[in-house]
């Protein structure tokens, strides 16, 4: 029985990342885990539902009071509130304290840090990822105040890795665009050329600029293929650019895909006696 509790040295450093990817670590190392997060900002409500989601750790769905008990059966991971004093916390749950910060200075006392955004990947290190930082498309229906024309299968949940910007025009026989997997590609509403391009490559979200309906054409071939997101943007190409390209490495951590990541990297960062320190053991 152990308790490990995670938390950020800033908004954003990555506590919900590190959490859910040691959970992983510790599930596929065979220990049973819970995975749980402590009430306190913003964001609370939405991890602690997400957390129940994870198929390898059990957890209540809901955000822990900050007395609540946190030990159990197997070791329970817990991400604490943003602002909190996280080696208090493990301290009161007689747990290690592992702190996500930017630098990988060491921490105070018995706490150890892990850093996120790191150079490369090396021990207590995670690396930046493009597939972790990526944003999901009801993120940048979010940030360019779009309409949306019409939904693909995956729908909001479907992740792009790259923005992209359509050229003058396209040839359809060398598109620009399949240089970039797992797109959102920025066009003018008319430019249906360069549209139909993109859509020959993988691109869950296309985003059309400048607010005038696109051509009954181009709707109806996005409806019917259902693989990417059609939305049209109010502003222009620049200003939609503008609006969404602070939206990647700042959306909330979600989504099956990033968590088999955020496991593999911690599988790099934490390694066997690490992960033994962390629990005790």
């Amino acid at each position: 029985m152990a308790v490990i509790v995670v938390g950020g040295t800033e908004p954003e450093a990555g506590a919900t990342t590190v959490a859910v990817g040691l959970a992983h670590r510790l599930a596929y190392a065979g220990h049973s885990v819970r995975i749980e997060r402590l009430a306190g900002d913003d964001r609370a409500t939405a991890d602690a539902a997400f957390f129940a989601t994870l198929d390898f750790a059990t957890s209540s769905g809901e955000p822990l009071a900050a007395d609540a008990p946190l030990s159990g059966d197997g070791v329970t991971v817990v991400e604490a509130a943003t602002g909190s004093d996280v080696a208090a916390i493990a301290a009161r749950a007689n747990g290690r304290a592992l702190i996500v910060g930017s630098s990988g200075a060491s921490a105070a006392g018995e706490a150890t840090t892990i850093a996120n955004h790191a150079a490369e990947s090396g021990s207590l290190a995670l690396p930046e990822d493009r597939l972790l930082a990526a944003v999901t498309v009801g993120r940048l229906i979010e940030a360019s105040n779009a309409r949306v024309l019409t939904r693909s299968t995956e729908g909001d949940a479907s992740i792009c890795e790259h923005i992209v910007i359509g050229p003058i025009f396209e040839d359809s026989n060398e598109p620009h665009f399949s240089r970039f997997a797992r797109k959102a590609v920025v066009t003018r509403s008319e430019k249906v050329d360069v549209a139909l391009s993109a859509l020959l490559t993988e691109t869950p979200c296309l985003i059309l600029t400048g607010g005038n309906d696109p051509s009954a054409y181009l709707l109806d071939r996005v409806a019917s293929e259902r693989v990417t997101t059609l939305l049209l943007a109010p502003g222009n190409t620049v200003e939609t650019v503008r609006a969404i390209e602070g939206t990647f490495g700042s959306t909330p951590f979600a989504g099956p895909e990033k968590v088999e990541r955020a496991g593999e990297l911690m599988a790099v960062a934490i390694d066997d006696s690490t992960l033994a320190s962390l629990i005790g053991a």
